[in-house]
């Protein structure tokens, strides 16, 4: 009798795939394409998550970026029944080449079907005098605040969190489209109650003011009890433009440079 073979083990089940899904105008920053390449070569050595999944790129024209989100989102449940999670990564981030896998490692469709990495944001918070602004950066971290107004009236609205858990998964509110990873089942269920439109604004009953398409996205999430995570330990660059002086670089004068 000849030699036995050892037995083969079962494969495992393969991963989940992933579309990388971006709106752009034509122009994207080197940072996003290095990442994006970098990340490519992760995953071709790894999961195949993203090779596997596809992309999905989207121009906006006339209808401008809440438009274009609304197609793609269009896309990615109508057209893409292979694929049952969608990666916004907007083309002025910069991030790491694993960073999508250490996202699936955290997110779930039941408990996280929503989590973010640490996204960043310029704020600008008054003018300079001099015709440009004095600018603040807050993280995309958001919860939702109840308060009185100077008139007495009640006021509700998403507040920046600037004291989130540092390099951990947790819940909140809300956070921005630059850098999350969402189930299908989520944008299923959006499209169910409210039809296809994930990102269109939402006015605030309370202030008058309109809600971003992206937290107008999570408030509808929110409504229909699907949790946003944020995994602070993921973390990103967002190339902005700002106005540089002196108050800014006292503001950032302890941080120490590189060599």
């Amino acid at each position: 009798m000849g030699k036995q073979r050892a037995a083969k083990p079962f494969p495992s089940a393969q991963p989940s795939k992933v579309a990388i899904a971006y709106v752009h105008g034509m122009e994207v920053a080197h940072s996003w394409h290095q990442s994006l390449m970098a990340l490519i070569a992760h995953d071709v050595a790894h999961n195949q998550r993203v090779i596997g999944g596809g992309w999905l790129a989207t121009k906006y024209g006339t209808g401008g970026i809440v438009a274009a989100r609304n197609d793609t989102a269009r896309q990615f449940v109508h057209h893409m029944p292979h694929v049952d999670w969608l990666m916004w990564i907007d083309t002025d981030m910069g991030f790491e080449a694993n960073a999508v896998d250490r996202l699936m490692e955290s997110a779930d469709p039941e408990t996280a079907p929503i989590v973010g990495g640490l996204c960043w944001m310029m704020r600008e918070i008054g003018t300079d005098g001099v015709g440009g602004m004095i600018v603040k950066p807050s993280p995309t971290v958001f919860d939702w605040m109840n308060s009185t107004a100077s008139d007495g009236t009640d006021v509700s609205g998403y507040t920046v969190v600037h004291d989130y858990p540092r390099d951990q998964l947790f819940q909140c509110a809300g956070t921005g489209s630059a850098f999350v990873l969402i189930h299908k089942s989520v944008f299923q269920k959006i499209e169910a109650e409210y039809g296809a439109s994930w990102y269109s604004p939402v006015k605030n009953q309370t202030s008058g003011a309109w809600i971003s398409e992206d937290l107008s996205f999570c408030m509808r999430a929110n409504a229909l009890g699907l949790p946003v995570h944020i995994h602070s330990g993921v973390k990103t660059t967002h190339l902005k433009h700002l106005w540089l002086d002196e108050r800014l670089a006292d503001r950032i004068s302890t941080v120490e440079t590189p060599e």
